[in-house]
């Protein structure tokens, strides 16, 4: 996607907490994962490497990403002016969508910036061939509030959180349940927890770090197969 296509969507919580969050982009696809590419324009690493972010502009507009504990030392390898290619969980806090890592690849021939906007163009005529129009919602202009990168970070931390714990014995576990009870289509956490007589907290847990270690991945919102 061009970073546009995120910033100016709308990010959707689920009122009772029981469904996964996503972004409504203005193509009208639901996303809880993107994949960006652009040029590192801003960069923040606290001092005790826990917290970090970097800002990429490709262009279009700019979005952040954030890091904490083992994860922000990643960021810290890249710098000013480096083109990243980056797919990441898209998350909003306090009005702003940003983006919480999980692949980042270093971008060494700028060529690829021109290879990632055709493909984009692509897909859009296929888009708009299908009868799809954009609906980009006008931002109003926002106060500015300048506030320290220490207290950003403060903050941050309380919306985003490391990668929890998971015994070995409960991954395997969830991913039996998900070759059995597995149609085609992908299975919800909510039937893994009944499937297993487990909390839902446990299961997105355990699916969170099979997602980053590419044991499971999601054909559509709220849905996990197993990668094979």
């Amino acid at each position: 996607m061009r970073i546009e296509d995120v910033v100016l969507g709308q990010y959707i919580r689920s009122p009772d907490g029981t469904q996964p969050s996503y972004l409504l982009t203005p193509w009208g696809e639901q996303v809880t994962r993107v994949r960006v590419m652009g040029t590192v324009v801003d960069k923040f690493i606290r001092e005790d490497q826990g917290y970090a972010t970097l800002r990429i502009d490709d262009g279009s507009e700019t979005i952040s990403l954030r890091a904490w504990q083992e994860t922000a030392k990643e960021l810290d390898k890249f710098n000013l002016g480096e083109i990243i290619d980056v797919v990441g969980r898209v998350r909003e806090f306090n009005g702003e969508i940003y983006l919480v890592p999980e692949l980042l690849i270093r971008v060494e021939d700028p060529n690829w910036e021109l290879v990632r906007e055709l493909e984009i163009i692509a897909m859009r005529r296929e888009a708009l061939a299908a009868g799809v129009k954009p609906k980009f919602v006008k931002q109003e202009p926002k106060e500015l509030n300048i506030t320290a990168p220490a207290e950003i970070a403060e903050t941050a931390e309380i919306e985003e959180e490391p990668l929890p714990v998971v015994p070995d014995e409960l991954k395997k576990k969830v991913a039996i349940a998900i070759e059995k009870l597995d149609t085609g289509s992908g299975v919800d956490p909510i039937k893994i927890a009944n499937e297993l007589n487990l909390s839902l907290a446990q299961i997105n847990d355990a699916l969170r770090v099979m997602f980053v270690e590419g044991d499971v991945f999601e054909p559509a919102t709220g849905k996990f197969r197993l990668a094979r």
